[in-house]
């Protein structure tokens, strides 16, 4: 059965608790790695500078930026199975999205996925995809 490593561990225990029961849940169903939960303003502001996050850090901040975090980063593990690598062929971090999804519905946790921003399960209409990133919605 998979579980989470002690590098993902690391990484979860900086989300909010509602992100790490549905991590601890999911990990059940599908074996990924948490990639980041907390990001520092100069993180946020170098994803910002390589186009890896729309979010500049500083006139809007990331939920990675608030303690504890309201988001998550994760993928798919291993990172290469097949001889594919997983960024090159994107398909499973859309079972890992279908697995946090019915988790955390299940949990009655709102959580919005970055392949599905308006959470309307069209991913054909994204501007901006970012297939590793949930987050908490509302309160």
């Amino acid at each position: 059965m998979p579980s989470l490593g002690p590098a993902s561990m690391a990484n979860l225990v900086t989300c909010d608790e509602k992100i790490q029961v549905i991590c601890k849940e999911a990990i059940h169903v599908m074996d990924f790695s948490v990639l980041e939960g907390f990001r520092t303003t100069d993180k946020q502001e170098e994803y910002f500078k390589q186009g890896k996050s729309k979010l500049d850090g500083v006139t809007v901040k990331s939920k990675h930026q608030s303690r504890p975090s309201r988001a998550v980063d994760i993928m798919p593990y291993p990172a290469i199975l097949g001889g594919v690598n997983v960024w090159e062929d994107t398909r499973r971090f859309y079972m890992l999205a279908g697995v946090m999804m019915a988790v955390s519905h299940s949990l009655s946790i709102l959580l919005r996925w970055g392949g599905d921003w308006d959470s309307d399960q069209n991913f054909t209409e994204q501007s901006f995809n970012d297939l590793p990133h949930f987050e908490l919605m509302g309160k």
